[in-house]
């Protein structure tokens, strides 16, 4: 399949897909045809409890097979798939990832490393375990983020000089090579970057940009040994990707750079044995080398509906997944394989969001400035899902009297599109030194609860965090260890900073304390007061703040410089608080079913809003159109109804229905609809316009331009559902009749729009038949200038050419008739003529005509030639011809007297002839002979008559 270019350019359709049950109720697609969304929610609902079995029976420590589930299972949920499923070990995912997360971290040593049973492997095990939480931290939870941290530690701690951590346990392909394992380790180290104070996260970015040193420099290495630094093997090449991707862009773009290298190398790559990748660009494809290539070619940013390299690699890996979910089938470890084939399907799956800061990430105020303070900051966010979605955005962090402020409040964007939006971060005047103010921008998805993501600016006074001076310890004071908080209810973060001789650190300017729940910058404090406390009031409002459960909670001290040496150092406090959900039901949200495709640019939408918890009342209610002006409306009394009319725009729409109750309860509702008014563009590319079929069944291949999914349908009986809404369908149409006929092919967009397309063919699935006259064998004699007018009769359904010997006719659709002449040579002549149709069949007769030129021969048998007879005699000949029969023979004596021969049943001629009637002496008999085509010859033969004595 070759890549397909859209009729037209807007960016939502490259990449629309919908949910199976929007597609089953809007164009029927049949249950067997699974979507990315489909194949990967099977998956992981195999994968959890296979892993959770495997480590339970097996009593793993820290295998590959955890920290790949673990980062695969945490990736699945952040792209909005159902963790809540049951799986067959009695948990359900959401359990058995837990179940392995806990697991990991139960096993790590003091030292932060985990090793193998026998105290073995170290490098390999901690780089998957550490993967696995890196994984869990960024997208679950951040309940682990202290173990996280202790392994970037370690990690830090054994790097080598090059930059690489060496692979101590060679298998393959899983733990091949030391580019897979330094890969995941700078995905560990990037990760824990995060959670800790700017001098430590410092030393973590030169590790990190060590790391991807050392993968560039190894791109064009083919070293293939096991614990080499190679990569001539395609997972390899992926996990390069991964790496570098973790990484950052580098200066100058240099990891980007990189990336869209090996990425092309990959879509450069010809297909074997499938149309995936295999280990090595020569070899057939296989599971994990197809969807760790996938995952990789979507880290950089390569797109199916662009690419049909990636295309046609995501729909043969679906074609491989086996019935319980899993890929791999008949190796002894399908876990692998299943990690990264979800992994892969699940970056392309229905709802992604990616947030970037565009630009510089950390900016300087000036010190003691008498005006106040304001910078800006460019964030990007990127619709990476296959389904238009909402996003609120917010911001959160800063330091007390610092404000940061974004452009706008949510942002509608199609599949694979993007925007910018901008974060204006004001300070006071007067500001002091040594003060860093954090601001994390999220964007949340409206489409599915808990698919998210973030990003993170600093802005600072000089001078910056130190890396040298004395150390200190900071401790958390509120909450207290394993405490909770309850969303909608206040909560004080509060925390002390005491130095290497136990002096409490007091502000202001003795530095900053950011406090961070789930990752997220809550807010700082530079003890302005002086009380040695660094306290910040927070509060959980339950339209900001929707994570629950056990995470971590954490004070970043982040140092200051002193203008009296030594300078105090960083430190951070880590401990678990559990994030309890907002105790009251929120309001009842639901929207009426509409059509998830459609024409009309203007739609009634109605919906309900109640109240869910008793004593509440609503308080509020609005529809909101991609993202624009609420439309408040007002619940009936009696039922919650609202219903208004909307305008759409042609294109993805997405309506969201929102209700805050009195007790503060909020609740967000949305349906995504496609307003489609351009029907589908159909190419027949075979067959062509008037092509001649030589058999009753025909290929007939479509080309479908379309930006939602469409059935198309051939010739009333063959059907085919494009998932994409473009592609290429092939169906098999058997013809029923011969001669010109029209295939019809219909394409059905899912909004209704209809396009027909009809190709004619003549079908002619025969073979030419030849008569010619004359017939086979046919006998002529002498003829002027030795030429025989010849006529060749030809019936065919289709035009044909024949040829007969150096000479070439065409005749018309139906056959017809030739007359033409062939120059004949005494004996047999055998004439060859080759008949071809249209359709190419080919019909060969063979004819032979007998060409006689030569008269008969006599053989005269009585008399004897130079015999002597008397009285009355029998004359007999023998009369033989070549080619002809023989049409008939007379005798004469001596060249008068003809009589004619009577033919005898032994073949001979014969004659009475009475020799008393001639004179003694020396007579012929004259042999009179004419054959079947009329050559005529007189043989004469001498006898003697002796009737006297």
């Amino acid at each position: 399949m070759s890549p397909v270019v859209p009729r037209s350019s807007p960016c939502w359709a490259a990449r629309l897909v919908v949910f199976a049950a929007l597609l089953l109720s809007a164009i029927g697609l049949p249950a067997e045809a699974a979507t990315n969304t489909e194949a990967t929610q099977k998956a992981i609902h195999f994968l959890s409890a296979d892993v959770a079995n495997w480590t339970t029976s097996q009593n793993c420590i820290a295998c590959h097979r955890q920290g790949a589930a673990v980062f695969g299972l945490s990736s699945a949920k952040a792209n909005g798939y159902n963790m809540a499923q049951p799986t067959t070990n009695g948990r359900t995912i959401q359990g058995n990832l837990d179940f392995l997360a806990g697991r990991i971290k139960a096993d790590q040593r003091p030292g932060g490393n985990w090793l193998h049973e026998g105290s073995i492997y170290p490098n390999e095990k901690t780089s998957w375990a550490s993967f696995g939480l890196a994984g869990f931290d960024q997208y679950m939870s951040t309940q682990y983020s202290s173990a996280l941290v202790m392994a970037a530690n370690w990690a830090v701690g054994i790097q080598q000089a090059s930059g690489r951590w060496p692979e101590d346990h060679v298998s393959f392909p899983v733990d091949y090579g030391s580019v897979p394992l330094t890969a995941r380790f700078i995905v560990t180290l990037a990760q824990a970057k995060q959670r800790v104070d700017p001098a430590k996260a410092a030393a973590y970015q030169a590790a990190i940009d060590k790391a991807a040193a050392y993968l560039r420099a190894n791109v064009g290495n083919n070293d293939t040994s096991g614990a080499g630094d190679g990569m001539p093997y395609t997972f390899q090449k992926s996990w390069a990707i991964v790496g570098l991707k973790a990484a950052g862009p580098g200066a100058g773009n240099v990891n980007t750079n990189t990336i869209t290298g090996l990425a092309n190398q990959l879509a450069a790559m010809p297909p074997v044995g499938g149309k995936g990748w295999g280990n090595l660009p020569s070899d057939a494809s296989n599971d994990f080398a197809t969807g760790i290539g996938v995952y990789a070619m979507c880290l950089a940013g390569l797109e199916p509906a662009s690419n049909a390299r990636l295309f046609n690699a995501i729909e043969w890996l679906k074609s491989r997944q086996a019935a319980d979910g899993s890929w791999g089938s008949g190796t002894a470890t399908p876990d692998i394989p299943t990690t990264f084939a979800s992994l892969g399907l699940a970056c392309f799956g229905d709802f992604n969001v990616e947030v970037s800061v565009v630009g510089e990430d950390t900016k300087m105020f000036p010190i003691y400035e008498p005006a106040a303070q304001e910078t800006t900051y460019t964030f990007r966010v990127k619709n990476h899902g296959y389904q238009a979605d909402t996003y609120t955005l917010g911001a959160a962090g800063g330091l007390p009297g610092w404000t940061a402020t974004l452009s706008r409040p949510t942002v509608f964007l199609a599949s694979g599109a993007e925007t910018t939006v901008t974060l204006t971060v004001r300070a006071p005047a007067n500001l002091g030194p040594s003060l860093l103010s954090e601001v994390t921008v999220t964007a949340a998805s409206g489409g599915a609860v808990g698919v998210s993501a973030s990003a993170r600016i600093r802005t600072y006074t000089p001078p910056p965090p130190p890396v040298t001076g004395r150390a200190t310890t900071t401790t958390l004071l509120t909450p207290a260890a394993n405490a909770t908080v309850t969303i909608g209810q206040p909560a004080l973060l509060s925390a002390r900073v005491v130095d290497a001789l136990g002096t409490t650190v007091t502000g202001p300017l003795k530095g900053v304390v950011t406090f961070f729940v789930a990752g997220v910058a809550i807010g700082a404090d530079d003890d302005a007061d002086g009380n040695g406390v660094f306290s910040l009031p927070w509060n959980l409002s339950t339209d900001t703040w929707t994570v629950t459960g056990a995470q971590d909670y954490r004070a970043v001290y982040s140092g200051v410089t002193l203008p009296t040496p030594p300078n105090l150092l960083g430190s951070t406090a880590s401990q678990t608080l559990v994030i309890n959900a907002y105790p009251y039901t929120p309001p009842e949200i639901i929207i009426g079913n509409q059509p998830a495709f459609l024409r009309e640019t203007t739609l009634s939408v109605w919906g309900f809003v109640k109240p869910a918890t008793n004593g509440a009342v609503i308080t509020y209610a609005a529809f909101i159109v991609n993202g624009g002006t609420p439309v408040v409306v007002n619940p009936e009394a009696s039922g919650g109804l609202v219903f208004t009319p909307v305008e759409l725009v042609e294109g993805p729409n997405i309506i969201q229905l929102t209700g805050r109750d009195s007790l503060g309860g909020i609740t967000t509702k949305q349906i995504n609809l496609t307003v489609d008014r351009v029907p589908p563009v159909i190419t027949i590319q075979s067959p062509v316009q008037g092509q001649v079929a030589g058999t009753s069944l025909v290929e007939v291949t479509s080309l479908i331009d379309e930006q939602t999914p469409t059935r198309v349908q051939t010739q009333w009986v063959n059907t085919t559902l494009l998932e994409f809404g473009t592609g290429t369908v092939t169906h098999p149409v058997s013809m029923p009749n011969f001669g010109e006929q029209g295939i019809l092919v219909r394409a059905t967009d899912a909004a209704g729009n209809v396009t027909e397309a009809v190709v004619h063919v003549f079908v002619d699935a025969g073979t030419p038949t030849v008569t010619t006259d004359p017939a086979d064998g046919a006998t002529f004699g002498p003829r002027a200038n030795h030429t025989l007018p010849y006529v060749i009769r030809v019936s065919s359904m289709s035009a044909t050419t024949v040829k007969l010997g150096n000479q070439m006719f065409q005749l018309p659709r139906g056959g017809g008739e030739i007359q033409t002449s062939v120059p004949l040579a005494s004996g047999v002549n055998t004439l060859t003529i080759d008949v071809t149709n249209e359709a190419g069949r080919s019909a060969r007769a063979t004819r032979t005509v007998r060409y006689d030129t030569q008269a008969p021969t006599a053989t005269l048998l009585a008399p004897t030639p130079g015999g002597t007879v008397g009285g009355v005699i029998t004359l007999s000949a023998r009369v033989t011809d070549a080619l002809s029969t023989i049409k008939n023979v007379a005798f004469s004596r001596d060249g008068s007297g003809i009589r004619a021969g009577t033919l005898q049943s032994n073949g001979t001629w014969t004659a009475e002839l009475d020799t008393r009637e001639l004179l003694d002496g020396t007579h012929t008999v004259d042999v009179w002979m004419t054959d079947a085509v009329d050559n005529f010859v007189i043989q004469s033969f001498s006898f003697t008559v002796k009737n006297n004595p």
